[in-house]
């Protein structure tokens, strides 16, 4: 895609204090796709801000699992707007409220299970986790969302760099 006519976002949840993978996984967002934004979807919101002051252009909130999700000055969900795409994150289900489901695209993290469903006119991705290679069955996996002029493409990866899930999505059909 045209990097002057799309951006690229990267999402990755619950690195539960694996900033090495983490770390690892954000140069790979970057160098190999062209990342502008990374969002952290929690678990852990320490990890998130070690992210951030490492220079990662990052979006966060916290996870359950977290002293930071009890926080009231710290926002459990996030709205942003992409060249016209509404994108709102949580980093579980249940933190989202009506307005934030009717999104163009939704991520959530929390259950450790990658996944890329187009629920009427949302996209919704969780990115899965990068806690370790392997969590509850699952390998460690992260999104990459290509927001193009005509289209959206969402690509499910796993560190080893194999693409896990894919979906191509008319951006007019989206919310």
């Amino acid at each position: 895609m045209d990097a002057a006519s799309s951006k690229t976002l990267g999402v990755m949840s619950d690195t539960h204090g694996n900033t090495s993978l983490m770390l690892a996984v954000a140069k790979e967002m970057q160098t190999r796709y062209g990342v502008q934004v990374i969002f952290h979807l929690g678990d852990d919101y320490e990890d998130a801000e070690w992210l951030g002051n490492m220079g990662y252009p990052v979006r966060k909130v916290p996870g359950l699992w977290c002293a930071a999700y009890h926080d009231g000055r710290i926002p459990k969900r996030l709205v942003e707007d992409f060249d016209g795409v509404l994108v709102a994150c949580a980093h579980a289900d249940k933190d989202l409220r009506y307005t934030e489901r009717a999104a163009a695209i939704v991520l959530t993290g929390h259950t450790h299970q990658a996944a890329v469903d187009l629920l009427g006119r949302s996209l919704y991705v969780n990115p899965g986790h990068l806690a370790r290679t392997t969590s509850r069955g699952e390998p460690a996996t992260y999104a990459i969302i290509d927001l193009g002029p005509e289209q959206v493409h969402v690509q499910i990866r796993d560190v080893s760099g194999g693409v896990r899930a894919e979906c191509t999505v008319p951006r007019d059909r989206l919310a």
